[in-house]
């Protein structure tokens, strides 16, 4: 976050969302990475590429959707009850989905990749989830925030 202190400094509404971002995140990553790891372990999938690429599109799509209702309520919210800037709500509301989708796959396709290389998605799928979702996150608000400034 230190390269983003002008910006920070600049529009100090950008850091009250960092912590419901990364909770956001964390937490569709997390539950979807749970859900993979125990349909696999139950056998109720299989872990081919073909399940790998069905089960990942079908998260990424759920994270899409669930990411939108939370955007159709959050936003509004946003601006007509907390009085957040309308430009910060736009990046807010842009970041959420990106947001989303990303953990979801991430975290539904980690435990397929997982276990093709031998490990145990169980121990290892969570931390490294959290941590990609926790710097994609903060990276895309950010950057999002960069771009979009700029031009509103």
């Amino acid at each position: 976050m230190k390269g983003f202190d002008e910006l920070l400094g600049r529009e100090i509404e950008l850091s009250f969302f960092v912590p419901l971002l990364i909770g956001c995140g964390g937490n569709s990553g997390g539950q979807t990475v749970s859900t993979v790891i125990r349909a696999i372990g139950a056998r109720e999938i299989g872990v081919g590429l073909d399940d790998a690429v069905r089960v990942v599109g079908r998260e990424a799509i759920a994270g899409l959707l669930q990411s939108l209702v939370l955007v159709g309520v959050l936003a509004p919210s946003m601006y007509y009850v907390m009085a957040i800037s309308i430009r910060v709500v736009y990046v807010v509301a842009l970041t959420i989905p990106t947001l989303a989708v990303f953990a979801n796959s991430i975290a539904a396709a980690l435990p397929f990749l997982l276990t093709w290389f031998g490990q145990d998605p169980a121990v290892v799928a969570g931390p490294l989830m959290t941590t990609a979702v926790d710097n994609f996150g903060i990276l895309t608000y950010l950057g999002l925030a960069t771009l979009l400034l700029g031009r509103l």
